[in-house]
């Protein structure tokens, strides 16, 4: 895994909040950056074939009110009627990371979606 650097300025409150997890949790204050970091990460693509990532990422374009559109199968997507849309069941990927999306942004998932973004 190759590694990059960044510097950047946190509020103070900020820090002192990730320091006192750090001394409490016994990690170093890095760890903890980091899996702050990965945890308020928008939902990956990494298991999603390549091909269909452009038009997923344009879901983040959307308002809120649009993705839950999306979720309930009111805003459907305009490429499906292919072969490889239709074999990846795109309609419920799109779905699923419109899920995500809305969770990553704030918003409590109902039951019986929840299951679906974790």
């Amino acid at each position: 895994m190759n590694i990059r650097s960044i510097s950047i300025d946190l509020p103070e409150n900020l820090y002192a909040d990730l320091q006192d997890v750090a001394q409490a949790a016994g990690m170093p204050l890095e760890k903890v950056i980091l899996q702050s970091i990965r945890t308020g990460m928008p939902p990956s693509l990494s298991k999603v074939p390549a091909t269909f990532h452009p038009e997923l990422l344009a879901l983040n374009k959307l308002s809120d009110r649009d993705l839950i559109r999306v979720v309930e199968g009111e805003l459907t997507p305009e490429t499906t009627d292919d072969e490889q849309h239709r074999k990846a069941d795109f309609r419920s990927l799109r779905r699923i990371y419109a899920l995500s999306l809305l969770k990553w942004r704030g918003h409590p998932i109902p039951m019986p979606y929840e299951s679906l973004v974790d």
